[in-house]
């Protein structure tokens, strides 16, 4: 995104942050050996992510019920 764009859509959280917990994981891998604090920090991102993606998803079929007659 340049700077000055508007924000991303809702909908498209869910999948910004299945791709930043995957992200995570692969960081965590590949440098846990180097740095040991980094792959339960990996993890505990991980985490998190998978929260705001199911936040994000329960959020969604909340408005998508709202707006239905």
């Amino acid at each position: 995104m340049a700077r000055g764009d508007g924000p991303l859509p809702f909908e498209q959280l869910e999948p910004y942050m299945r791709g930043a917990k995957f992200a995570a994981q692969a960081l965590g891998r590949r440098n846990g050996k180097h740095d040991p604090d980094l792959d339960a920090d990996a993890a505990r991102y991980f985490d998190m992510a998978e929260r705001y993606r199911q936040a994000a998803i329960a959020t969604f079929r909340i408005k998508r019920e709202r707006s239905q007659p």
